[in-house]
C-alpha cells in the first residue's frame, strides 16, 4: 500500500468529495489539509493554480484535478477497481468523465457567474437550467437494470458525478454557503416518480463512506 498523500481541500467542495469518495473506495485514507476559500496561497504554492483538490504525493510528486487524482489512486492501486478491466469498457468510462466536466458542468456554472452579473439574463439562465433538466433522463436510462451509472459496483462515472447529481435529491448543509452549489439545489429538480432510478442512486452512494 502506498503512503497516505497529503490533500488540500475547501469545506463541501464537489471535487474534494470525489476524490474522498475514491480514497474511501480503495481503502485509503489522506493527510488532509485544510484551505481556506478566501485564501488559496497554500494551493498556489504546491500547484501553480488555485484550484482543489490538489494531492502531493510522498516523494513528491503534485497532482490537480479531481479526476486526475483519481485516476492517480487506479494507477498506483488497481484494487478494488474503478474502471472496467476491458480496454472499450475503460474507454466508455472516460468518455462519459470528460463530457461530464466539458459539458454537463457549462450549464451550472454559468447560471452561477450570470448571477453575478448586476443584471442576470434570466431568459439564458432559464435555458441552461432547462438543459439540466432535460439531462436528467440520461442518467436514469444508464441506471436501467444495474445499481451504478456504468455497472454493478461503484465505479469512476458515478465517482465523477454523484457531488453534483446529489443536489438533486439531498438537501445542502446548512453551512453551505457555496453559490455554486446553491446553482445545483434551484437547478436540479428530481421527483421519485419521475426518476426513481436516479433518486434511489444518489441515496445509495450517499451511504458509501468518504476517507
Amino acid at each position: 500500500m502506498i503512503p497516505d498523500p497529503r490533500v488540500y481541500r475547501i469545506a463541501f467542495s464537489t471535487n474534494v468529495e470525489r476524490v474522498a469518495l475514491a480514497l474511501a473506495h480503495k481503502g485509503m485514507s489522506a493527510h488532509w489539509v485544510d484551505v481556506d476559500p478566501g485564501d488559496r496561497a497554500p494551493v498556489e504554492r504546491i500547484s501553480g493554480q488555485d484550484l482543489v483538490p490538489v494531492l502531493e504525493a510522498a516523494g513528491g510528486e503534485v497532482i490537480s484535478g479531481s479526476m486526475a487524482i483519481v485516476a492517480w489512486l487506479e494507477r498506483r492501486v488497481p484494487e478494488p477497481a474503478l474502471w472496467p478491466a476491458g480496454a472499450a469498457r475503460r474507454a466508455e468510462v472516460d468518455v462519459f468523465v470528460d463530457w461530464f466536466d466539458r459539458v454537463w458542468k457549462v450549464p451550472p456554472n454559468a447560471i452561477a457567474a450570470e448571477r453575478e452579473r448586476l443584471v442576470p439574463d434570466t431568459t439564458q439562465i432559464a435555458a441552461w437550467s432547462a438543459d439540466l433538466a432535460g439531462r436528467l433522463a440520461w442518467f436514469e436510462g444508464l441506471l436501467d437494470g444495474r445499481d451504478f451509472l456504468m455497472g454493478d459496483t461503484l465505479g469512476a462515472a458515478d465517482v465523477c458525478a454523484f457531488p453534483f447529481l446529489r443536489y438533486a435529491v439531498l438537501a445542502r448543509a446548512p453551512d453551505d454557503a457555496d453559490p455554486f452549489h446553491a446553482v445545483l439545489a434551484e437547478h436540479l429538480q428530481v421527483t421519485p416518480a419521475a426518476l426513481p432510478r436516479l433518486g434511489d442512486w444518489v441515496q445509495r452512494v450517499d451511504a458509501l463512506p468518504r476517507a
